[in-house]
């Protein structure tokens, strides 16, 4: 009875399964436009939300205008995650999301470290040419279906020359119910942590990552943001907006509409949270029963497992 329970446990409806069940089953377009780092740009613009000025756009890699370009910019692909390359006072470096480059204090560039990440710019031609011909995890509808462009975008900067941090306000029908503060520093450090409207830290039963320390500062323009991320979210059930508030004022960064591509036990290791996030999402799951049965075989197959360590 007990290893039936330990089974059947497994459906809860928590939030990544509602994101499972939107990759398999929603087919709304407007998910391929928020998906699409240069189709989002006109969305933001409907809203009135700023992005990063867009310096070039092109699905010819060729015709890269090097030498007309700023000192610091991004180069991106508008159908994928992490395929973006640094720009930095004349010199290229494989930056994905940041991490590896940033210096101890969070700003760019960590000088020392960057060189084994430092391309020519035959390399970054070529790099951008592989990406332009892949897709982008097949299991992620909206991706499938997002015509493939490399963008050129001004690098962002924070307003005190500090670590730029990003807000991934998660956005249900509207309305902004939970607020993760990310950084490339955090990233690699493997810090998170999750914050509600009134930015009191949401806590947690298990984490995955350490908590930041010292704790985030409040941003000044808080309800900004919230504003922000509630109109570009007032047409869609959920999507997690990333904003920054950068010298330039509040700007969308990316939308993500597959969190960490519907993986089980995330966004925390709090199963209670979960559930909550989850329940924010008023999504009618018609097909429910496929998602079910795959989180019972998903804890069928961890059944050995279970077994030694209960016997041995």
């Amino acid at each position: 009875m007990n290893l039936l329970k330990h089974v059947f446990r497994a459906h809860k409806v928590d939030f990544s399964e509602k994101v499972r069940y939107r990759m398999k089953y929603d087919r709304n377009p407007l998910l391929i436009m928020l998906q699409d780092k240069y189709l989002v740009r006109n969305y933001a613009i409907s809203k009135r939300v700023n992005t990063a000025k867009l310096l070039y756009v092109s699905d010819k890699v060729e015709t890269i205008p090097f030498e007309q370009l700023p000192s610091k910019y991004l180069i991106k692909m508008n159908h994928g995650r992490k395929w973006n390359i640094l720009g930095f006072n004349s010199k290229f470096y494989l930056f994905e999301d940041g991490k590896k480059l940033v210096k101890e204090d969070g700003t760019f560039i960590n000088i020392e470290n960057a060189s084994q990440y430092e391309m020519t710019q035959s390399e970054v031609i070529e790099k951008c040419k592989t990406w332009l011909t892949q897709k982008y995890r097949e299991t992620e509808w909206a991706y499938q279906h997002i015509l493939p462009k490399l963008l050129i975008e001004e690098l962002l900067e924070s307003k005190d020359g500090k670590a730029l941090k990003d807000y991934r306000m998660y956005t249900f029908h509207g309305k902004v119910r939970a607020i993760s503060v990310g950084s490339a520093i955090y990233r690699r450090e493997c810090k998170n942590i999750f914050l509600g409207t009134d930015w009191d830290e949401i806590k947690l039963s298990k984490y995955k990552e350490a908590l930041p320390n010292p704790f985030p500062e409040r941003p000044e323009n808080l309800e900004e943001l919230i504003d922000v991320a509630e109109r570009l979210g007032e047409d869609i059930d959920f999507a997690r907006f990333d904003l920054y508030d950068s010298s330039q004022g509040v700007v969308l960064g990316e939308v993500t509409i597959y969190p960490n591509a519907g993986s089980r036990y995330y966004p925390t290791a709090c199963p209670v949270f979960n559930k909550w996030l989850g329940d924010q999402w008023d999504l009618e799951m018609t097909k429910s029963a496929d998602t079910f049965f795959e989180d019972v075989i998903f804890e069928l197959r961890k059944i050995p497992r279970y077994i030694r360590l209960r016997h041995f």
